[in-house]
């Protein structure tokens, strides 16, 4: 099945959101849904440390812009190399929705409830991940 993902592009100024098509197995619960699109960025994740893909690329002078209106400026290489786990990472994931680090959205509406409430997934239909920030200081 194939569906949309809203991404935030880091540092765009215009078109902040893009929709990515994702592609993902039957989905029946809200556990599933986290855990296939985590093993689809594990897998890609891996793929491009397997192949090598550390190697410093080039910045345009838009990304560079870009990327110093968040304060960043990067090239976003692993230095590190290392393959992940994916039964960690989904783990991980879990755990994360559990605590309310992030929260999933499916067309406009917020999918709410355990990891094993059901959730139902039609063809294109879009998503969104929201994570949350944690702001700290006192109230006046």
């Amino acid at each position: 099945m194939q569906v949309q993902v809203n991404v935030k592009r880091i540092g765009k100024r215009r078109n902040a959101i893009e929709t990515r098509p994702y592609e993902i197995g039957a989905v029946r619960s809200i556990g599933g849904l986290i855990a296939a699109f985590v093993t689809a960025e594990v897998t890609r994740f891996n793929e491009r440390a397997a192949a090598g893909e550390t190697a410093l690329a080039y910045l345009t002078s838009e990304e560079i812009a870009d990327a110093a209106t968040v304060g960043n400026v990067g090239f976003g290489a692993d230095y590190n190399g290392k393959v992940q786990d994916t039964t960690a990472a989904i783990a991980n994931a879990h755990e994360c929705f559990i605590d309310g680090i992030y929260r999933i959205f499916v067309n406009g509406a917020e999918v709410e409830g355990a990891l094993d409430s059901p959730v139902t997934l039609h063809e294109n239909d879009e998503i969104t991940f929201v994570r949350l920030t944690m702001l700290a200081g006192r109230m006046w």
